[in-house]
Formats: structure tokens, sequence, C-alpha cells
């Protein structure tokens, strides 16, 4: 089926979906699901795509097809790979696999093991990945499925790129490059041509790296391949970077990053930002070369908190397989011991006593061997249970690390008391002229992980950073009494921190930050927000306010609203200036205070 016929083929599903209903047709109904979910998901929309796969599975159970079952068990594989649910998605097409009996479909067949080797590919192993290509590619060929076999040869030319094995991979991209052109294939072609592409400028013959990507972009564009135009722009800009012309880079490397935010492809967009962040470098733009290393930095972090929970549930998933393996192993061996002291009563003559209980022996120590390799195994099991563990909860509130590798999601929750912390750097785009981006993004992140060990040892939950502001909170999912005096305490830490390190540069005659901070105490909505750029968020008015607390304060100040003073302001340990009524962009005239430790006041 064409791309440009999917949304016809969607009307249709939703006139057989309705036909199907009036009919009371169930068989009709699950299909009419199935359908509509291929639509989505080849429209690229996985949300509503898993929607319609789970209704159709579900009735496919209940009517017990087992052939459409295997179908459905190949399909969700596919979709949970595409949301990132490693697990998930090779549990399904296993599944797929224990049903491959039941399914006639050979094309189908080709498909689960290509899915599987595209896991392989972003799990990093590459070997495991071309076993499994090239079983799809044997049945592909042998079924002279010219698509299938033309994504096959990509495939495995892809991974031989990755691993620098640059003349299989070129001969793979040819074969590929070959059918495709023969069968208009456009959308391959132009990936086939971008990869050539690659493999010239990884071999520095930069004029044949260019005519492949403009190849590559011509027959993207025919066909509206929108997927592939901000890995060619990059592509390009990146070559041209290395040409040292720098001004054909940077306009390069912005339609990339512009495509790319348009598609919203997470890996697509660091690449670019990585790639604007070079060329400003070069350009002596320290600035604007910060600013797309900021949000580089930011894309990645968020990349590696999505692969994070990919390798926790690659690791739950492969721990549970090893459970159960452990389990059948340890009820063979009670069997087996339970029936060798069975015979061991029967046996009465000497002679057979004897044999028996040398065989006796001979079994207890194979049994021992067995089960001294059970508890090893069940030491690695903790272990790796204990690695993502600590994985999670790096970039996770615990309850919520828990309630995400159980149920693969977490609900927004709301709370009633949270303490939120802004701070702010006085004069960044300023200082940051005086510094090359080097300097700059250290001294940031000298402050950042200062910032980072005083959260923690306070028990506070850090938010996020955007730019040169730092956000964090107390109070989320184990409220204590104690939320609002720790994260005031965080924040006059804080301060003295950036008032040391001011002394220290001075000292040194180098450029220094000052910091505004501001807290504010109230209701949020905290929650995971995104798919591509995960991360873990708050929402409310309270962080509204928190941030014109930020911006109403003054320099080596904490500056906290009324509502957090009201919480802390018969604790002895804190003093306090009253600052009247202050006028809070967007929010009127607000009571502040700031607030001091009493033995520093």
């Amino acid at each position: 089926m064409r791309q440009n016929n999917y949304q016809k083929a969607q009307e249709y599903a939703l006139e057989d979906l309705e036909l199907s209903k009036v009919l009371k047709d169930s068989a009709g109904i699950a299909r009419a699901y199935k359908d509509i979910g291929v639509n989505y998901y080849f429209q690229g929309d996985y949300a509503q795509s898993l929607k319609y796969f789970v209704l159709a599975r579900d009735m496919y159970n209940d009517l017990n097809l087992q052939k459409e079952l295997a179908t459905m068990a190949s399909r969700l594989g596919a979709l949970y790979y595409h949301h990132g649910h490693y697990a998930k998605a090779i549990q399904s097409m296993n599944q797929y696999l224990e049903f491959e009996s039941e399914s006639d479909d050979p094309i189908l067949h080709a498909e689960v093991y290509t899915n599987i080797g595209a896991i392989y590919f972003q799990l990093k192993d590459y070997n495991k990945a071309i076993e499994f290509y090239e079983k799809g590619l044997f049945i592909d060929d042998s079924l002279n499925d010219h698509r299938g076999r033309a994504i096959g040869y990509f495939n495995i030319g892809e991974c031989f790129l990755v691993e620098k094995e640059l003349q299989k991979a070129m001969d793979y991209f040819q074969i590929s490059l070959k059918i495709s052109k023969q069968y208009n294939e456009k959308d391959i072609v132009a990936d086939c041509y971008l990869s050539i592409g690659l493999i010239y400028t990884e071999k520095s013959e930069f004029n044949e790296a260019l005519r492949y990507y403009k190849e590559s972009l011509d027959a993207a564009v025919v066909i509206g391949y929108k997927a592939v135009l901000s890995r060619i722009y990059t592509a390009r800009g990146r070559l041209y970077n290395l040409l040292s012309d720098y001004d054909k880079a940077l306009a390069e490397c912005q339609q990339g990053l512009d495509a790319s935010n348009e598609t919203g492809d997470i890996q697509d967009q660091i690449k670019a930002c990585e790639c604007l962040y070079i060329t400003n470098k070069a350009l002596d733009r320290p600035s604007d070369a910060l600013k797309f290393h900021e949000i580089f930095l930011g894309l990645k972090d968020s990349l590696h908190n999505e692969e994070t929970i990919r390798q926790v549930q690659r690791m739950e998933f492969d721990r549970q397989i090893l459970q159960d393996s452990l389990k059948n192993e340890e009820e063979k061996l009670l069997v087996e011991i339970a029936s060798e002291k069975e015979i061991s009563k029967q046996k009465t003559r000497k002679n057979i006593f004897l044999f028996s209980g040398i065989g006796t022996l001979v079994l207890a120590a194979g049994l021992y061997s067995r089960l001294s390799y059970i508890r090893k195994s069940n030491a690695i099991i903790q272990q790796e249970k204990d690695r993502s563990e600590d994985l999670l909860l790096n970039i996770l509130p615990s309850e919520v690390a828990e309630e995400l590798k159980s149920k693969g999601e977490s609900v927004a929750r709301d709370f009633d008391e949270v303490t939120v912390l802004f701070t702010d750097f006085k004069g960044f785009t300023s200082i940051s002229e005086s510094l090359n981006a080097q300097d700059l993004v250290a001294e940031i992140n000298t402050c950042f992980k200062a910032f980072d060990e005083i959260i923690t040892a306070h028990g506070i939950e850090k938010i996020k950073t955007i730019g040169d502001a730092y956000m964090a909170a107390g109070g989320l999912h184990v409220p204590r009494t104690s939320n609002v005096k720790d994260v005031v305490l965080t924040g006059l830490e804080m301060q003295s921190f950036m008032i040391s390190r001011k002394l220290e540069l001075e000292a040194n005659q180098k450029p220094f930050f000052e910091m505004r901070l501001g807290i504010h105490t109230g209701p949020v909505v905290a929650g995971i927000v995104g798919v591509k750029k995960f991360q873990y968020d708050i929402w409310g008015d309270t962080v509204n306010i928190a941030s014109r607390m930020e911006s109403s304060g003054e320099i080596g100040m904490v500056n906290i609203s009324a509502p957090t003073y009201s919480y802390i302001k018969d604790d002895p340990i804190f003093s306090f200036a009253q600052r009247g009524g202050i006028n809070a962009k967007n929010k009127g005239m607000m009571e502040m205070y700031f607030v001091s430790l009493k033995n520093q006041s």
C-alpha cells in the first residue's frame, strides 16, 4: 500500500467498523480495529495505533482466533519498539514466534525478524541485529518481496556503517539502492543515497558525499519524505564544517534543526544542535554557541532519561526470564532429590545398595553444582536489580520510578503543599560575551553540580534547568512537615556557595555570576510528560509565583512569598526582613520577605 493512500484506507476501515457494529459481527469489528491501527501506524500516530491494536487483540482473544492473535502480537511488538518499550516489544514478538505455526503469512514472519533485528540495533548489539535481519531477508528473498529485500539489505548496511566497516556497508547499500530504483521505492532510494554520502564523508571524499546528499534530497522532496530531510541537511552542515565553510554549514544545520523540530525526532534534533554549536563556536559567536549547546545538553538529558527507562525495562524483562528459568530448575531439582530418596528406600540388596550409594553421591555432586549455579544466578539477578534501581532513581522520584517500572507509565498527580525554588544568574548575557563557549558551559556546570549536591543533602527534588535557571521542589510524593524549611535552607546554602564562588573568581580576576533566588509554597500538578522529550515536571500557578519571587528578588538574597513565610515565621533559626507589597510581573502587588539565618543576619 503506497503512503499517500493511507488516509483513504482509513476511511474505508472506519466504514467497515460501523457496518460490522450494525451487523454485530465481532470478527468484523476486530478486523476493522486492526486495519484502523495499521493505518495509524503507517501515518506515524503510534498512540492511536496502540489503542486500536489492543482493542483488536482483546477481541481476537475472546474469539480464540489464534492466527489473528499471532498477527496482533507482531503488530504490537512493532508498536512497542517505536515507543521505546524494548522489553514489551521482545515479549510480543516472542509471542508471535510461539504462534508462528498458526500464522500462514510469511511476509509477517519476515517483518517480525526485521523488527527484532531493529531492537538489537537500538541496543547496539549489531551482530545479533544482523542475525535477525538476515532471517527476515532470507524470507523476503524466497518470496521475491522487493521492498522487503531492499529494506533488509539497507538495514544490514546500517549495522556495518555504525561499526565503520565501510566497504561492507557500501556493498549492502548498493544492492538496496539497485532494488529500490528498479521498483521505484523512492523513500528507500533517499535513505540509501544519504547513507552512501555518509560513507564518502567518512572517507573524506567530500565531492562524492555532496553529490549523494543532493541525490537523497531530490528523492525525498519528490515524495515529501520529511523524516530524512533533517538528516540530509545536518549531514551537509557537518561536511561544510569539515571544509571550514562555516556560513554554508550554519544555513544547512539550521535547516536540519527546523526539519527535525517539525518531525519531533529527538536524535535528529540532537545532531542538528550539535552541528550548530560547532559552527557558531568556529564563527566566534559564544552566545549562540552556548544557546545551542544548552539545547543539545537538554535533549541529551531527555534522551538519556528515555534510554535509561528502556535499559531498566530490558533488565527487568531479562531478570524475569532468568527467574522463571531458575524456578523451573529448582522444581526439577526437588523432584530429582525426592525421586532419589524413594529409590534408595527400595534398594535392599547389599551390592545394589552400594551401587545406589555411589550413584547418589555422583548425583548429589551434580545437584549441588546446579544448586550453586542457581544461587550465583540469584546473586547476579539481585545485582542487576540494584543497578536498575540506581539508574531509574537518578532521574525520577522513587515513587514515580516504581510506578513506571511496574506499569510502564505514571499518572500525573495533584499536590496541595509543594515548595518551589527558582534561581537565575544576573547579567548572564553580558557575562557570557566575556567568556568563550567552553569556559561558559564549564562555569555553569560547576554551579549546577554544587546545587545538585545541596538539594540532595536536603532531600529536595531537582525538576529541571532552563538555560541559566535552576528549578527544584520539596514536598513531592513523600510530603514532610519540614519540606518548606528544607527548601529555604537549600536556597540559603545555594546563595552561600555563589558568594564564595564570586570571591574565589574575583581573586583570580575572572568573570563571575551573581544570583537571585525565589521561593513560593502552594499546590502543583506533577508528572511525566512527553514520549520522545521525556521528563518529570510540575505545573501550576505556584510555579509561576516562585518564578516571580526570583525575578523580584535581589542579588545574594533568598526572597520568599507570604505563604512560604507563614510556614516558617516562628522557626527560631530564621531572621526575616519584610519587604511589603512588591509589584511582581503579571501578578500585581505581592507580599515578600528576605530570609536569612539568625547567626548570619
